[in-house]
């Protein structure tokens, strides 16, 4: 497991990625074959999750008008849950729920972007 050198905590992993797009299909079949990811899950919404082993990339579907293609959030696992939630809303994070497939707690940043805290399809393990 690395460690920081803060107390041998163990440093949070960016295990998530997600990105919209306007076409899901095609998206996800750019990353498989250029850079030879493997699709870990299809979810009932449409959204691909893929892998290169350690991370997740969801492809995710356009769902609110005005959205545009592109990066849309990130994710990361970390070795204490309630900690991570705790220092997120201390640093002024908002919560805006907990999703169960796949797990997540998701925050917004002050800047308005999305972080969040949970485990995902084909991620690897936090070490």
């Amino acid at each position: 497991m690395e460690r920081s050198g803060q107390e041998g905590k163990c440093v949070p992993k960016i295990r998530h990625i997600g990105l919209r797009a306007t076409d899901v299909e095609a998206i996800a079949s750019f990353f498989v074959n250029v850079f030879g990811m493997t699709i870990a899950h299809r979810r009932k919404n449409g959204s691909i999750d893929l892998s290169d082993g350690t991370i997740n990339l969801a492809i995710l579907p356009l769902r609110l008008t005005g959205q545009r293609p592109g990066f849309d959030h990130i994710g990361f696992a970390v070795e204490d849950e309630d900690k991570a939630c705790q220092s997120l809303e201390a640093a002024g994070a908002r919560n805006m729920g907990t999703t169960v497939d796949p797990h997540q707690i998701k925050f917004r940043c002050p800047e308005g972007f999305e972080v969040e805290v949970g485990e995902w399809s084909g991620a690897a393990p936090i070490k």
